[in-house]
């Protein structure tokens, strides 16, 4: 299950502003056995950063959105006919809401 836990408003996207509310969020975990093991985030550079330096030992994933748009954008040129394009999307789907590598 995958849920929002926080927003933050932040004067820029530099490094140091990212790792301080980061910061700010992992003083909320009162435990260091209650961290995350699992952070969710889009494909921003400046927070994939932060999050190694925050959360080291916490495994970030893409979020599945843009994993997609990624993949719509850079293979749909690939396949020529709408009905190949809807094979290939729906393959695509199975395969990563697959429940197991088998």
């Amino acid at each position: 299950m995958t849920f929002s836990i926080g927003f933050a408003y932040l004067e820029g996207e530099r490094l140091n502003n990212v790792v301080w509310s980061l910061e700010r969020f992992r003083c909320l975990f009162l435990r260091r056995d209650s961290l995350p093991g699992v952070i969710i985030i889009d494909r921003d550079l400046t927070l994939m950063n932060a999050m190694k330096i925050v959360f080291p030992e916490c495994t970030n994933l893409l979020f599945r959105f843009h994993i997609n748009k990624n993949v719509k954008a850079k293979y749909k040129f690939l396949v020529g006919q709408k009905n190949a394009w809807d094979y290939v999307m729906d393959a695509w789907g199975s395969l990563v809401d697959c429940p197991s590598e088998d």
